[in-house]
């Protein structure tokens, strides 16, 4: 009888240790978060984050790269939120031609586009390319946002100037 009590201590015990482990986080998912805003003047043969100023009426591509990475084999999914402020009419595309359908805010004049990051030890990274032209000098601040699973350091945002065309003189 011993032995039984001995046995249901021991097992009572571990069921505490783990318990108590998986309450402090040990098996709990950990993201991290790699992601760029790259542009093009070109009618995306090049891509570049350097220039960030562009002409009014021409065209500007502009390709969301994002990968999340977590430290678990299984795949999880995060929420990826792209808002691009006064926009009304954008073309948005998956690297594969897939269309990305935007909602827009006519109250608040933002469009956004809401993507699901894959996440895993092994994930892939995401493109989207959004094509747009500028018909008004002013600026446009875009954000990219991560869900709750990451920490906010992970968003990042990027401005983009429309000038007027230079005139020859």
């Amino acid at each position: 009888m011993k032995r039984v009590y001995r046995s249901l201590a021991l097992v009572l015990a571990l069921i505490l240790v783990v318990s108590s482990l998986s309450g402090c986080g040990l098996w709990k998912a950990k993201y991290s978060a790699t992601s760029s805003f790259l542009f093009s003047g070109d009618k995306g043969h090049s891509y570049g984050d350097g220039t960030k100023e562009y002409e009014i009426g021409k065209t500007v591509y502009m390709k969301v790269r994002f990968l999340v990475t977590s430290n678990q084999r299984k795949t999880s999914q995060v929420k990826v939120v792209l808002t691009i402020p006064n926009i009304k009419n954008v073309d948005a595309k998956y690297m594969d031609g897939q269309v990305i359908t935007p909602n827009y805010d006519a109250v608040k004049n933002v469009t956004t586009y809401e993507f699901t990051a894959n996440a895993s030890k092994n994930a892939s990274e995401y493109d989207c390319v959004i094509q747009f032209v500028p018909n008004a000098p002013g600026t446009i601040t875009m954000k990219l946002v991560y869900d709750d699973n990451l920490d906010p350091s992970y968003d990042i945002q990027s401005t983009l100037v429309f000038v007027e065309p230079e005139t020859e003189g």
